[in-house]
């Protein structure tokens, strides 16, 4: 019997998205989300505003209170576009690629993963939204 230890695993193969972390001029790595990810999210909260103004908006207090939620959407999402336009042209996100994975704080995450992470809240919203209507058409608007 040969005593020799195991070979440590490699880790999985994956092409940085930013080649150079310190390039201050041409491309950037940039939110390194596929633009798809950001078009999800938004519309899960547009489906949980048109379905929360639709089964609660009937008075004053609730379209306010409506409306400054969805001035607060807009602010986030209108903060990242305007950060993204700031900073210039950036590299296309290394989910697009074939087995492409994100580097992060944590370590590299694939795409199911990430898109699990970052759409489970804006889905669970939607869903929330359509319930209420879906209440709300059940019992008589």
């Amino acid at each position: 019997m040969s005593s020799q230890p195991t070979p440590e695993p490699r880790p999985p193969a994956y092409r940085s998205n930013d080649p150079d972390p310190y390039e201050t001029g041409g491309s950037q790595a940039g939110f390194q989300l596929p633009k798809w990810v950001w078009n999800s999210m938004f519309a899960c909260y547009a489906v949980f505003f048109l379905g929360i103004a639709a089964a609660t908006g009937r008075d004053t207090a609730a379209i306010f209170a409506i409306v400054i939620s969805f001035l607060y959407v807009l602010m986030f999402f209108g903060t990242a576009g305007l950060l993204n336009a700031q900073k210039g042209r950036e590299h296309g996100s290394p989910l697009d690629r074939h087995n492409g994975l994100l580097e992060t704080w944590t370590g590299p995450m694939d795409r199911r993963s990430v898109v699990a992470q970052i759409l489970a809240v804006p889905i669970g919203f939607a869903f929330l939204g359509v319930t209420f209507f879906l209440i709300r058409a059940a019992s008589g608007f």
